[in-house]
């Protein structure tokens, strides 16, 4: 069986800390860091070898779609799905456009969070299922 090592970068710690309850849960997913903005993405990305970053759209300091970029330059094997309680069309089209293999919504729960990490990691791009404006 084939591990996903999983990074995780949310600015609210009782998310992050529910996914990583929620991902010890799962024999084919690691959690292999988490972190509080995207400032130190890049260097985490380099030091712990994750196949998915899943990464929050809406948080302080450096703007992750930038990021995102960066990471499908420098990392292009490294797959980011972002996610977000915001649905807005803008904010998915800038995830795409930036190279994210997905977007998803946190009001659908950790399930579909843990089915989006999958789906990404197997090479499928991943969309929340309403894309209806806020």
């Amino acid at each position: 069986m084939t591990v996903v090592n999983v990074l995780c970068v949310d600015d609210n710690p009782m998310i992050a800390d529910a996914l990583s309850a929620r991902l010890a849960l799962e024999p084919d997913m690691a959690l292999v860091g988490s972190l509080s903005d995207a400032q130190p993405l890049l260097d985490a990305v380099g030091r712990v070898n994750p196949d998915i970053v899943l990464l929050d759209v809406d948080m302080p300091g450096r703007d992750p779609f930038e990021v995102v970029e960066e990471l499908r330059t420098l990392q292009p094997l490294v797959r980011v799905v972002m996610f977000s309680g915001h649905l807005r069309g803008e904010l998915i089209d800038r995830a795409v456009e930036a190279g994210a293999w997905g977007y998803v919504s946190k009001n659908e729960g950790t399930e579909a969070i843990i089915d989006a990490i999958r789906r990404a990691a197997a090479g499928e791009f991943v969309m929340v299922p309403d894309i209806s404006a806020e």
